[in-house]
């Protein structure tokens, strides 16, 4: 979720809107982000549940991978940094998150058949559950997470930081396991974070155009809400 930078600024604040505009804007947010979950499952599930897909994937498929790595890296970073423009562009914005959600998705389903199906099942509903939780919580609490973001940011590299010590330290399960904690906690508050942005909890600073960065924001939270509660409660395959 390195897509979680300051949020873009353009045209008016969804915050001095009046209600009508800012629940057209929340619902096209979640319809968005719907479309993009929708889309991922669809294409997870093929390299999950086909092992042939799934052997030729970590045979014959490595380029591929790593092809569709370098285009995810670069699509999150021009939507967050280079073409700022562009996402509130239609139908570029749309071709954009298309594009970045497809890959996202292949992504996640070469991680996901590296693990057994019940540990496949057993995360989604945990993600479900706990994304639920904290967007309840989000939308009703009356504090305000939104002056959180250069906390967060700065969690997020430490969570970096600490990844990067577990890759080159000797292999600990129990310093593996603390990593993926930590990693449930920084996206937890961020998707608190994002949902309040989006929702006009707190300090909002997103545009009325701004609707498909609202529901990327969201969407990367997700994911890595998923793949942290993966990595800790999965088996390998």
């Amino acid at each position: 979720a390195t897509g979680n930078a300051d949020p873009l600024i353009g045209g008016t604040l969804l915050k001095d809107e009046p209600p009508e505009i800012r629940n057209g804007f929340i619902t096209k947010v979640y319809g968005i982000l719907t479309a993009q979950l929708l889309l991922t499952a669809a294409a997870a599930c093929p390299i999950v549940l086909i092992q042939a897909l799934q052997k030729w994937v970590f045979t014959s498929g490595v380029p591929l991978v790593i092809a569709v790595t370098v285009l995810n890296i670069a699509l999150i970073c021009g939507m967050s940094c280079c073409c700022e423009p562009l996402m509130r562009k239609f139908p570029a914005n749309y071709i954009l998150l298309f594009a970045f959600t497809l890959t996202e998705g292949f992504l996640v389903g070469v991680i996901c058949s590296q693990y057994t199906g019940e540990s496949v099942l057993v995360a989604v509903f945990a993600t479900s559950f706990l994304v639920g939780g904290l967007t309840l919580f989000a939308v009703t609490t009356k504090s305000d997470f939104t002056g959180m973001g250069v906390y967060l940011y700065a969690a997020v590299l430490v969570l970096v930081i600490f990844g990067f010590f577990c890759m080159f330290l000797p292999h600990s399960e129990l310093l593996h396991k603390v990593y993926c904690c930590l990693g449930i906690l920084v996206f937890s508050f961020y998707l608190i974070f994002d949902t309040q942005m989006v929702m006009g909890n707190g300090e909002l600073r997103l545009g009325v155009d701004d609707y498909i960065y609202g529901a990327l924001q969201l969407y990367l939270d997700i994911i890595q809400l998923f793949l942290y509660i993966l990595q800790l409660v999965g088996d390998r395959d």
